[in-house]
Parts: structure tokens; sequence; C-alpha cells
């Protein structure tokens, strides 16, 4: 046999010799190629990063947060650094809220930095005063897109510009042009809110971290090569936050499980905004109780009701709501409170008045179908989820054996316990705490799917049918799902319960309206069994239905909510009213309200000759109304009817919305002709208890920082500069996989070539 691997040339036949000497020039030939290919591919990998890949870190390869690309070389600017100021003043149940964000340079070059940061969803912004140095600039409230040219006019002139936007009611974006090499420039947005009153204590919120948030729609391709025109590229990590484009319509533009607010700080980088608080209280009557469940603070008694509060540590990453909750002496709780105002020859009253006290009805609630839907996607993992199992634990133990339940769990997919209503027997709640006790969380928070599962089962007229949904609220299609809740109700009552440090209060609120029920948050587990008490004996019985308003209105009067939702145990009813035309001091009589107690009728009346003067309450008024317009997005109203009554209203008292804006221009030049604009975003921080992985996923976390928000993405189009943007997938792979598969040919040659020489 003859063995060509050991070059014997005394045995090989003349054909043999040719055979194997063909075979090594094939296998020498296969070999060059695949050494070839790796050496390009050695060169080509670092090549296709090049144009974004900053110098290596031990531990992190890309910098967390966002860079801008330009000219031919890499370049990656540091993040503009910001601080707020937060001081809150309450007088009674009106807020008054100052937020200052002071955006610092850190960088060689000429920045513009893009802030998006959460507000109450109930907030009404009316002012924006930007300081440079010692000059102050007040805001200009202008239609959206006339405030975004002449925000954009003057970035392009060098001169210093701010612009406020509103992405969501309770999502806004601060852009501020030209902030140079080491300046800092102070923005001071101010809103008017009201504070909260449930079961006999008071609750103001002020959020400090917009989530990420899952929107469902089309998957994207892996790869996207830039640069290219809004809206903003399809990639398989966040999208950016089109800060410069007004709304976009629900659905449109954005991809599943993408997240529509921009960049997300991984903890630990240093990168997060951080935040001072400080609360000036008058409460108006004896505190028997004043605490912050939320954050450790500091208390300076005032006086009779007057309170100074401020965080303990002056300076903390925003990365939760901050929570203050306080408690009157008992007996000494307002059973009624009207206040007013005069604006432009109207009056203005907002109306507070308690309901009955729950103790006071007669006889058992009538049975009741309650479906729990819980939210099991990845942002409730660790102790959102725990304290989600705590409530369902405590609420399936409160079920009389006359009622029926049901459980659904969602994340991608929606899941049933049972294939509809089952009756609270002693064996059927065990199989569901059973199931409580599994639940794990993963997955995005696709709620549609449960919705339309807790929806879809018919009510009787006999039985309470109620649906408890448990939730952070972090999605973005919120407009879609309130139209779902909208058309499926029916004679269903929806109960919301924000689940976590930083649930989307706007969701989660009008939810609940549009639901005609309540919600009710939860940030800890230690508050599981107080706050969910309370709502448990909410669901047993609505304490008061049909609520109407009588008075000595003359025709025009407009009074919101409308309708009025219907009451429920420890809430009060709240509503403002506009008396067009009337004067204050012409007002008299009596205001009514009046409802049903089950198949009672109850009504109440309010002096008008006592009224208290309240600044602001034509501004509630406006943000109550200017909701109920916006709510014509998901109750089939025309766009155009709808945007021309929402800006009239806007502009007429002065507020930031869905289509106007707040925006300051300084007169003066300051950035020198030839030099650029950068674009910065700053990036946000994750809630507190949210598991960057469990929520990002290893990928997602990598390519984070490759993207870039929608302005840069639009001014490099203009520009014409050459963007590489690598989406996790490069020729690099490509190559690689390529060159082994040449290898394992040129190995199948020689194996194949042994074989044939042995046996020739």
């Amino acid at each position: 046999m003859t063995r060509c691997q050991y070059f014997t040339p005394p045995v090989f036949s003349r054909r043999q010799a040719i055979d194997c000497r063909n075979a090594l020039v094939a296998v020498t030939a296969t070999l060059l190629l695949s050494l070839l290919l790796l050496l390009l591919t050695a060169w080509l990998a670092p090549q296709s990063l090049r144009a974004a890949e900053p110098p290596a870190a031990p531990e992190e390869v890309w910098p967390a947060g966002l860079f801008f690309l330009g000219g031919g070389e890499s370049q990656a600017f540091e993040a503009p650094l910001l601080e707020s100021e937060v001081a809150i003043a309450v007088s009674g149940r009106v807020s008054r809220v100052t937020v200052t964000q002071r955006f610092r340079n850190p960088s060689a070059v000429w920045l513009e930095g893009l802030y998006v940061f959460p507000l109450p969803e109930r907030s009404a912004v009316d002012r924006l005063t930007m300081t440079v140095g010692t000059r102050q600039i007040e805001g200009r409230i202008l239609e959206r897109r006339k405030a975004r040219r002449v925000y954009e006019q003057a970035a392009a002139e060098g001169r210093k510009a701010s612009l406020l936007t509103s992405e969501r009611p309770n999502v806004f974006v601060t852009s501020v042009a030209n902030v140079g090499p080491g300046e800092t420039v102070s923005v001071a947005i101010e809103y008017q809110d009201s504070v909260a009153y449930e079961d006999g204590g008071f609750e103001l919120r002020f959020p400090m971290v917009v989530a990420p948030r899952y929107e469902p729609g089309p998957a994207s391709p892996p790869l996207v090569r830039l640069p290219q025109p809004t809206p903003a590229p399809k990639s398989s990590v966040p999208q950016p936050i089109a800060a410069t484009q007004p709304a976009a319509a629900e659905g449109q533009g954005r991809l599943a499980g993408r997240d529509r607010f921009g960049p997300v700080a991984r903890p630990g980088h240093g990168l997060e905004s951080r935040v001072s608080l400080s609360v000036s209280l008058d409460a108006g009557l004896p505190l028997a109780a004043l605490d912050s469940p939320s954050h450790a603070v500091e208390i300076e008694p005032r006086g009779a009701g007057r309170m100074a509060v401020a965080l303990a540590e002056r300076s903390l990453p925003a990365d939760r709501d901050f929570v203050l909750r306080w408690r009157p002496v008992q007996g000494s709780e307002p059973e009624a409170a009207i206040f007013a105002e005069a604006l432009d020859g109207d009056s203005y009253l907002l109306v507070s008045l308690l309901p009955p006290a729950a103790a006071d009805r007669q006889g058992a609630p009538p049975p009741r179908d309650l479906i729990f839907v819980v939210d099991t996607s990845s942002s409730m993992h660790g102790i959102s989820l725990a304290a989600a199992q705590e409530v369902l634990a405590l609420a399936l133990e409160r079920l009389r054996p006359e009622d029926r339940f049901n459980l659904i769990r969602f994340d991608n997919e929606a899941h049933a316990l049972f294939p509809e209503t089952r009756a609270a027997t002693e064996a059927s709640k065990r199989l569901a705490l059973r199931a409580v006790a599994a639940l794990d969380a993963q997955g995005g928070t696709n709620m549609r799917p449960a919705l339309q599962m807790a929806l879809k089962e018919p009510a009787t007229a006999d039985r309470l049918r109620q649906i408890v949904f448990l939730t952070d609220g972090a999605v973005g299609n919120e407009v879609a799902l309130f139209e779902t809740i909208d058309r499926l109700l029916g004679q269903r009552r929806l109960f919301t319960v924000g689940i976590g440090s930083a649930p989307n209060g706007y969701f989660m609120r009008k939810a609940a309206e549009v639901g005609r029920g309540s919600f009710t948050y939860i940030a800890q587990i230690a508050e599981v069994k107080e706050r969910m008490t309370g709502l448990l004996r909410r669901l047993e019985q609505p304490q008061l239905t049909d609520i109407a308003v009588a008075g000595p209105f003359a025709t025009g009067v407009e009074i919101y909510p409308a309708p009025l939702p219907d009451l429920y145990a420890g809430q009060p009813v709240e509503f403002v009213v506009k008396l067009p035309g009337r004067r204050l001091e012409d007002i008299a009589g009596s205001l009514t309200v009046s409802g049903r107690r089950g198949a009672e009728h109850w009504q109440r009346a309010v002096s008008l000759s006592d009224l208290q003067a309240g600044a602001g309450v034509a501004t509630t008024w406006a943000r109550a109304k200017l909701a109920r317009i916006e709510d014509g997005l998901f109750l089939g109203r025309d766009p155009e009817d709808l945007r021309d009554e929402a800006l009239a209203l806007a502009l007429h008292h002065g507020l930031v919305g869905r289509y106007t804006s707040l925006v300051a221009v300084d007169d003066a030049v300051s950035r020198p002709r030839g030099e650029a604009l950068v674009t910065e975003a700053q990036p946000r921080a994750l809630p507190h208890g949210w598991d960057a992985d469990k929520v990002f996923g290893e990928l997602q976390r990598s390519m984070q920082p490759r993207v870039l928000p929608a302005p840069l993405l639009r001014e490099a189009s203009l520009k014409g500069q050459p963007i590489a943007l690598p989406q996790g997938a490069t020729p690099a792979a490509l190559q690689a996989l390529l060159g082994l598969a040449l290898l394992l040919a040129a190995a199948l040659v020689w194996s194949l070539s042994r074989r044939r020489l042995r046996h020739a």
C-alpha cells in the first residue's frame, strides 16, 4: 500500500505520483486561501467597528451612554452631566412645583443636551425659565412645530436655547442647545398639581425616573446602516426618543419590545442624573402623622399644620418615585371644600367632597366575579413580582364562597388559570395560591391579549364584575390599550394596582378612569397589607354611582372629569367647574351632588356663599379639560378637530401638552462660527429594584451604547456625514465562519486524498 504522506517515490507508479501531487497542490492551495481569509478577517474586524469603538477599558469595551461620530476619525464625546433640584410648595390640596435642571458640559466641544424625565400625570406645566450666567430668559408657549422651528434656528445660529416638549402627560423632554465647554446652563420648569386624598390620608407623589417601556410592533432586521432620515432607525435595542418630533401615532414606527424613550444607564456607571428635593407643607389641618415610605427624610415643624421636609441625603440618584404621606388628626378631616378663582371674566371652582362612610351601608355586598391579571414580564423581576404575589395571596384569601374568580398572567403571551371564572372554593383557592407562588418574571409587557382575555367573559346583572390589574405599566402603547378597555368594558370595572418603585402613573390612572374603577400604588412589600386592605374594601361595594352635579348655573357650564366616575369607600368626589361670564361675587346659593347608593338615592348640598380663594384653580380646570379632549384619541374623534380644540385651550391657558411646547432663546450668540454642535442625550437611571440583565438581556446590554438619538441622526444625514453604526452583527462574524468552513473543507480534501491514495 502506497503511503503518500511519507514521500517514498521509489514505490510510486507514475499515475500514483500524479494523483499524490495533485492532492498536495489542492490541499496546499486550500490552506493558503483559508490563511489569507483569516488574515483578511483579522484586519477587517476592527475596521468594521473602528467608526464607533473607543479605547478599550480593562472591563468595559463600550462606553455607557451615547456618542457622536464626526469627520473621518473616531471620537466619543462625554455626555452632559445633569443635576436636578425640586422645590415643592403644598397649600391644602394644591401643590406648586419648581424643577431646576442644571446641565454641565464636561467636554471640550459645544453640546446640545437632551433629557427625558417624568412629571406627575396630571401636572399642568406652564412656565420655563432658562438661566445663562446672570441672565434669565423666560420661555414662551407656542404651537409645537413653531416652537421647534424657533429652537432649531437659535441652535443653528449659535444662541443658547431651551425647549420643553411633552411626549406623554407624564413624560417630558428638555433640549438645551449651545452649552459651551465647561459651561452650566439651568432650566427651571414650573407646574401645578393636586394632592391625592384616600382613606383619611393625603399623598404627594413626585416621579423621578421614566422606566423603560415595552411597545408591541413588527419585528426588525438585525442590521441597520446609517445615515438615514427620520424616523429613528430600527434596531434591536430600545429606540431613542423622537425628541424633535411631534408625538407619533400609536404603533407607528416602533418595534416590538423596544423602548421609546432613549438610553438607560447601566447601574454602577455613574452616569445617572441626581436629584435633591424639599417640600414646604402647609396642610391647613393639625397633623397626626407625616412620613415618606420611599426615602429617608428630615422633618422640621414650622407651626400648626406646617412642615419643612427634605431628603436626608441631599443628593440622590433619580431612580424611584418620591412619596410623602400625611394624616390629619382624627375628626379634623375636611368634609367639603370649594376653592375659587376668577380669570378673564370667568369663574372657576375646585370642589372636593368626602363620600358617606362605608359603615353607613346596610346589608352584605352582592356576589362578585373577580379576575386578577398579573404582569410577569422581565421588568417585574425581583421586588415587584414579590409584592404582586403578596397582593394576590391577600386578595385570594379574602374571597367568599359566593364569589367566582380567575387568574391571568401575561408577558409576551397571556395565560389563564381556568377556562372561565370558577367558584371560590377552598380547593380552587389553594390551586390559585400554588400558581401564584410559582410565578416567574420573563419576557415583554404585552398587555392587550391579557386585557382582551379578562374582558371577554360576559357580565351578569346579579354579580359585580371586577378586574384587578397588577403591573408596573412599563408600556409605550397606552392609547391603544385605553381604546381596548373603553370598547370592551361594558358593565365591568377595572382597578389598577401600580407595582414597583417607578410605575407608569399615566397608564395606571387613566386605565382606571376609563375602566370606571380606582388605582392604588404599592412600592414595597411592607405596604401590601395596608394598601390592599383599602382596595379590597372598595372592591366589595361602590359607595356612589351615577354621580351628578347641579347648582345655580346658567348654560355653558363645563364640569370635568366628564362623566364623573363611580365613587368608592375612602375616596372624595372631586371635580372642577367653569362658570363662563360669572363673577365670583355674583355666585350664591348651593351646589348639590347626588348619586345612588345601591338602590337608594343619595344627595348632599354645599353652600357657595363662603368660597375660598385658590390660586391655580383655572389652570387645574384647563388641564382636566385638556385630558378629556385628548381622550378623543381612543374615542374615535376626528384627529384634526381634536388637535385644533386642544391647541386653542393650551395656548389660552399657557399649558404644555401634546400640541404645544415652551421655548426660551437667548439673544446673545455664544457658539463661535465654525464650531460644531454635538447632540448628546442624558441616560436615564434604571428604576430601583429592576434587574438590568433580566430586563435587557446580555445582547441588548452590550448593544445599548450604540444607539444614537433621532436629532443626531437627522443632523448627520443633513450634513452628509458618514456614520457606521454596528447593530450587533458585523462582516467579521461572517468572514470568520467562512474561513472556518474553508479550513474544514481543506481537512476534508486532505482526508479524501489520503483515502484515495491508500486504496490506489
